[in-house]
C-alpha cells in the first residue's frame, strides 16, 4: 500500500514522495484507518479535495484515499499517534463462508474457547516486556502497553480479537492472536500466556497467526 501511495504522490509532484504511516503492516495485513503523512510541494498540492480525487484515482481499487487534509509541520503520522487499535477475526466452524477468505483467518473446528482466551488476555494487559510476542528489530526494546485486548463471538462462526494500545512492535499482535487461539483450542491452559510472557522468549508463545486476518482499525491523535 505504502509504494503505491507514493507512486501516486510521486507522480503528481513529478518528484519522489516518502512517506511516514501510522502503522506498519506486514505484508497481506489489511488497513481501513491508516494515515499517512508527508512533505510536498505547495503545487499542485494547494487543494486537499481535488489531491484527494486524483490520488484515490490513481491508486487503483486497491487503495482508498478517505481525505487529503493540510496539517503542521511538527506532525507525524507515526510518532504523534496517540492510540491504534486492531482487530483479528477468527472463523472457528466447518466450512468459512468465501467472502470471508481476504480478512479472516479459517481456524477450524471445534468451537474455540472464549472465556479461556481472554482469561489468558488478562496477563497482556497493561505495560510489559513483550519479547516473547514480538520479531526483534537489532536491539529495539520491546516494552510496551496494551489498553484493550478483548475476544468475543461477534456471531456463532466468528471469534474478533480487538487489542489497543499506543504502539506495537513487528508481529505482537499475529503473535498474540497465536497464542490465544492454542488456548482457546484447549492444547494449553491460560495461565500459559502469563508463563510465555515472563520467559520473555520468542519460542515461548507459540505460533504466529496469518496475517489476512489482521486489520487496522484506526489511530487516535
Amino acid at each position: 500500500m505504502q509504494g503505491v501511495l507514493e507512486g501516486a504522490l510521486a507522480r503528481l509532484a513529478g518528484e519522489t514522495i516518502v512517506t511516514t504511516v501510522a502503522g506498519r503492516t506486514d505484508a497481506g495485513v489489511h488497513a481501513v484507518g491508516q494515515v499517512v503523512s508527508c512533505d510536498v510541494p505547495l503545487e499542485p498540492f494547494s487543494d486537499p479535495g481535488r489531491v484527494r480525487q486524483a490520488l484515490d484515482r490513481l491508486c487503483g481499487p486497491e487503495v482508498t484515499v478517505w481525505a487529503v487534509k493540510i496539517v503542521d509541520a511538527a506532525f507525524d503520522a507515526r510518532f504523534s499517534a496517540l492510540q491504534r487499535r486492531y482487530v483479528y477475526r477468527l472463523c472457528d466452524a466447518l466450512a468459512m463462508p468465501p467472502l470471508w477468505r481476504h480478512d479472516t483467518w479459517h481456524a477450524g473446528a471445534p468451537p474455540l474457547d472464549v472465556e479461556a482466551m481472554n482469561q489468558g488476555a488478562l496477563a497482556l494487559m497493561g505495560e510489559h516486556d513483550f519479547s516473547s510476542f514480538c520479531r526483534r528489530a537489532g536491539d529495539e526494546h520491546l516494552v510496551r502497553r496494551i489498553d484493550r485486548l478483548d475476544v468475543h463471538r461477534a456471531q456463532p462462526d466468528l471469534v474478533l480479537v480487538e487489542v489497543d494500545g499506543p504502539a506495537f512492535c513487528h508481529q505482537m499482535v499475529r503473535s498474540i492472536v497465536g497464542c490465544l487461539r492454542v488456548v482457546g483450542t484447549g492444547r494449553r491452559p491460560p495461565a500459559s500466556i502469563a508463563q510465555a510472557l515472563a520467559a520473555r522468549d520468542r519460542a515461548a508463545a507459540g505460533p504466529l497467526a496469518p496475517p489476512h486476518g489482521l486489520t487496522l482499525l484506526a489511530v487516535d491523535y
